[in-house]
């Protein structure tokens, strides 16, 4: 039996070369909102930290300032991290919109082969029963003529 050919294959490994570029796209999108989320954890617990080492820290008035204005300049960073973290996020989506399109498009090709692929087995294998029919009827046709 012959193997299958496909005669889109050529098309089908660009759209999988094309999906795996968009994968990367994505990992490295999600990566981009991962760090900004730990950025975002950093500063909240760092806040946190400041709000209880205040505390101790009575009568000592330049310590207190200086600590007033950490804790200000933490939550400044938070605002412009949460900025970023929605922009991140936004290319995010936009990335796995990009990618699942890509993914479809590679998916309809696959199907379209193994479809085919399975059209062709089925059609060698009829002729393969056709050819041994043939054969076996031959032979008994030889064996009556003798």
């Amino acid at each position: 039996m012959r193997r299958f050919k496909f005669n889109l294959e050529r098309l089908l490994k660009l759209r999988e070369h094309e999906e795996r570029d968009w994968e990367i796209k994505l990992g490295q999108a999600v990566s981009e909102c991962v760090r900004i989320e730990g950025e975002i954890g950093r500063r909240t617990s760092e806040i946190d930290r400041v709000l209880t080492t205040r505390g101790r820290l009575d009568g000592r008035e330049g310590e207190l300032l200086a600590m007033e204005m950490y804790k200000r300049r933490m939550k400044y960073e938070l605002i412009e991290l949460g900025d970023e973290l929605s922009l991140a996020e936004k290319k995010r989506d936009e990335v796995r919109s990009g990618f699942l399109e890509v993914s479809k498009r590679r998916k309809v090709l696959t199907k379209l082969k193994e479809k085919r692929e399975a059209e062709y087995y089925k059609e060698q294998l009829k002729i393969e029963h056709n050819l041994i029919d043939e054969i076996n009827n031959g032979r008994a046709a030889n064996r009556m003529i003798l």
